[in-house]
């Protein structure tokens, strides 16, 4: 992991891009594509291995309710880890997203959430979806309260309660952040295309992002 300055435009916006990370000039095994409308993208071969100490982009003290806004292109049917916010040691997730292997048809998108003091990176939220591969997919994942809801463009898909702690997520100062892998925990790199990973502290940002593309 190298060092990495936090752009002043990401502080000022409020969100976290977290494609960021990937920095320039591009790690092995990440190359530019064309996304979704034609706008650039980064396509991860199975060899890209991007990861920061997560103080470079994350604050220690997170949002308690925030969104996940994601546009990605799936090339292998086993899924893969998105992005993790992981302990020192990366056996614990402390916040991440992950497609599961496609199965009868169907991927599950899985919300990782755990808090400070567990020694068990803990799934919250798993969402049942069409395959995705070999095609752009736009979602977004939204905590709020108690519950987790997923956007599918700019659909409502479903919810999901989890039961939490009233404060926000606390990452320690040694934590780790991954784009596409989720360091040594052992679980599925993603190979394919990310031209979206956002956090975005307002959880109604993708909402009022899709009524915004609708009018235009």
């Amino acid at each position: 992991m190298t060092s990495l300055s936090v752009p002043a435009e990401s502080a000022s916006q409020g969100h976290l891009d977290l494609t960021q990370l990937i920095g320039v000039p591009l790690p092995s095994s990440v190359s530019f594509v064309t996304g979704y409308g034609g706008f650039p993208a980064y396509s991860f071969g199975p060899g890209a291995n991007v990861g920061r100490p997560a103080r470079t982009l994350i604050p220690s003290t997170f949002f308690r309710d925030f969104a996940i806004s994601v546009t990605v292109k799936p090339s292998s049917t086993r899924g893969g880890m998105l992005f993790a916010i992981t302990d020192a040691f990366q056996k614990v997730i402390y916040l991440g997203l992950r497609l599961s292997g496609v199965e009868d048809g169907q991927q599950r998108i899985i919300l990782y959430y755990t808090e400070l003091g567990s020694h068990v990176s803990q799934e919250v939220a798993a969402f049942s979806v069409p395959v995705m591969t070999h095609r752009w997919n736009r979602f977004a994942v939204i905590v709020q309260g108690e519950e987790v809801t997923l956007l599918v463009d700019c659909e409502e898909h479903s919810r999901i309660s989890f039961q939490r702690s009233s404060r926000p997520l606390a990452f320690e100062s040694s934590a780790g952040i991954f784009v596409g892998n989720a360091g040594a925990t052992g679980l599925e790199r993603f190979t394919g295309s990310i031209q979206q990973l956002t956090v975005h502290p307002d959880p109604r940002t993708p909402e009022e992002l899709c009524d915004a593309e609708e009018s235009s």
